[in-house]
């Protein structure tokens, strides 16, 4: 029989929710960090055990509210079991390392119930996105979508404005930008997840079916809301929050609709409405904050620390994610081997052999592949008239396709670049 969902009235509808939610929202009461280790001594002897180190605690530190170890600053918490680690004798050699160790552990135990499962999710995830990053020269001339084409004109500005005129640190900028804004997409929803999996909270389920504004107990319970935190105790209520990644995230117009969903969902299960921003330093500026505000008048707007410090319950909240993001990329990295660096070399070498083909300069060569086309995928007079006719000496079987940009003889290693010329009547 699956445990109850404390701290509500017996006709609240959280308690109509199907069973496999109901039970998230149970064990996330059960699993806040005062239940499970009611003093210090508790948290420092499971991590000293995990980690195999024949230390004690000792008994001042042991008898404390693990709220008073767990939520130091990281800085503070090294050099508490750096202590510890001297006082009992540990070589000196390792005791530095190895108190960073220690922290870092118990930070990621302060935040999570099940650390090691939770990072094994969050590196699969960045995983993913690494395994996408731009890796060949079609990668930065022409992204998934067809109309996301390399602008020849940014990378002449990028050349002689930021690089002397060199080629080839303006391609490496490149090659990193693309990267980072497939990682800025990928931190975004890294923050609902992760902040969903700590103690206390869950992660809202994605809306479903096709009205997925509209409440349904069944279907979509959650709409507009990214985390839920159940009641904590009778003197903790409900709550629901609303997370974007920065106060400019959201635009102003968008205000009004994300401030509709957060009030249905108070009206419906009461407890309180938050909208938070992770990044940012004051609440001046927030670019959807009025239209929310004036949909909501009761929800509670967060910034920042004070945005963190809600949802994760210690004032060491940016701290926490972040030391679950470091642990990560880390991984991560190791796993993957991707290196900016190599990748810009690999992708200079191909534009440097499709320029000497086509006897151009490398901006040349990009502004060509950049603007060439069939007219019937340019021109909408001619978009159904599979004859058109085309300005560009470049012509392309389908714009989907990004084989024609660059093709590789494996056996040569050698890049050519394919023309196609459409034959004169």
């Amino acid at each position: 029989m699956s445990q109850p969902i404390l701290h509500l009235p017996p006709e609240h509808p959280l308690h109509k929710l199907p069973e496999p939610l109901r039970e998230r929202l149970a064990a996330a009461q059960r699993n806040l960090i005062h239940l499970e280790f009611p003093t210090a001594g508790a948290i420092c002897a499971k991590v000293f055990d995990e980690l195999r180190i024949q230390v004690a605690t000792p008994i001042d530190l042991a008898e404390k509210p693990v709220g008073e170890l767990v939520d130091l600053p990281f800085q503070k918490l090294s050099k508490l079991m750096l202590g510890i680690l001297q006082r009992a004798r540990v070589p000196e050699a390792s005791v530095d390392s190895l108190s960073k160790t220690i922290a870092q552990r118990i930070q990621l135990l302060r935040a999570f119930p099940n650390p090691d499962k939770t990072l094994e999710a969050i590196e699969a995830k960045i995983l993913d996105v690494v395994n996408s990053l731009p890796k060949t020269a079609a990668d930065i001339e022409r992204g998934k979508n067809p109309g996301d084409v390399l602008d020849p004109y940014i990378l002449a500005a990028s050349q002689h404005l930021l690089f002397a005129g060199d080629f080839g640190p303006s391609v490496s900028a490149t090659v990193a930008h693309k990267a980072l804004m497939m990682i800025e997409g990928l931190i975004g929803h890294l923050h609902e997840d992760v902040l969903g999996e700590m103690r206390g909270n869950i992660r809202a389920p994605e809306p479903r079916g096709e009205n997925q504004e509209q409440i349904s107990l069944e279907m979509n319970p959650f709409p507009g809301a990214d985390l839920v935190q159940p009641p904590w105790s009778s003197k903790i209520p409900l709550r629901l929050h609303q997370i974007k990644n920065k106060t400019g995230s959201a635009k102003g117009g968008d205000g009004k609709r994300l401030g509709d969903q957060l009030q249905r969902l108070k009206d419906t299960y009461g407890g309180e409405i938050f909208y938070d921003a992770l990044i940012g330093n004051t609440l001046r500026g927030h670019r959807s904050r009025a239209g929310v505000q004036a949909a909501a008048p009761t929800v509670v707007v967060l910034v920042g620390e004070a945005a963190f410090e809600e949802l994760t319950a210690s004032r060491q909240g940016p701290q926490l994610l972040l030391r679950v993001y470091q642990s990560a990329f880390q991984e991560v990295a190791r796993k993957s081997g991707y290196s900016v660096e190599q990748i810009s070399a690999t992708i200079l070498e191909a534009f440097r052999a499709r320029a000497d083909q086509l006897g151009e300069g490398f901006l040349e060569s990009v502004l060509r592949v950049a603007t060439g086309g069939l007219k019937s995928v340019q021109d909408s007079r001619y978009e159904h008239d599979t004859e058109g006719m085309s300005g560009s000496t470049v012509k392309d079987e389908a714009v989907e396709s990004k084989a024609w940009l660059f093709t590789t003889d494996n056996s040569s290693n050698s890049v050519s670049y394919r023309k196609k010329r459409k034959s004169q009547p």
